[in-house]
């Protein structure tokens, strides 16, 4: 198995691990358990605890760039093709309430979360802004819209999968991303 594979490998049961345990009743050796590695193998890839949240807190952050990472032409079908899979994504990681353990890492391992806030906030960032030109580029942008209150509208749609209500009902990342994505065509675009 290579480095990257090893690493990879480790990320994902420490996401899994702390996804059903929490930040703070997940250990090392629980990550090792379930990655099928030794303890000394986690602190060679990640060093510490902090250093593999870290690693979990990119892995997730991963899947908003990958989101992002459109090319210049890219239709606003497929822009909205790309939002509904940023909800299946996040839907396929391993079971548990990622919204809740992402505010125990805010609250344990603030430098980590701020590094995935800020990742998911350039990735969103570049989303948006393709996501205009497309709609520039089709015609199909409102006539008079206020595009920074669209903006700020979106960054606060796609910040429902952080709002405390959402996550206390368990409504699914799926739906949330879906519902986002209807309200965000039918805002921004002309009526078809």
């Amino acid at each position: 198995m290579s480095i990257d594979q090893t690493a990879e490998k480790i990320a994902l049961a420490a996401l899994k691990v702390i996804l059903d345990r929490g930040i703070k009743r997940s250990s090392l050796t629980d990550v090792a358990f379930e990655a099928g590695v030794t303890r000394v193998t986690i602190y060679r890839y990640f060093g510490d605890k902090q250093g593999l949240v870290r690693a979990v807190c990119r892995r997730v952050g991963e899947i908003f760039q990958r989101v992002a990472a459109g090319e210049p032409q890219d239709t606003f079908a497929q822009i909205d093709d790309r939002l509904n899979r940023l909800g299946m994504e996040l839907g396929c990681l391993p079971q548990g309430n990622l919204l809740t353990r992402f505010e125990e890492i805010h609250r344990l391992y603030p430098e980590c979360y701020e590094e995935f806030r800020a990742t998911k906030q350039d990735a969103l960032d570049q989303f948006f802004q393709q996501a205009l030109a497309a709609a520039a580029r089709e015609h199909t942008l409102r006539d008079g819209i206020n595009l920074a209150v669209v903006k700020a509208m979106f960054g606060t749609s796609v910040g429902l999968i952080e709002n405390p209500s959402l996550i206390a009902s368990n409504v699914p990342l799926t739906e949330i991303c879906s519902t986002v994505t209807e309200v965000f065509r039918h805002g921004m675009l002309k009526a078809l």
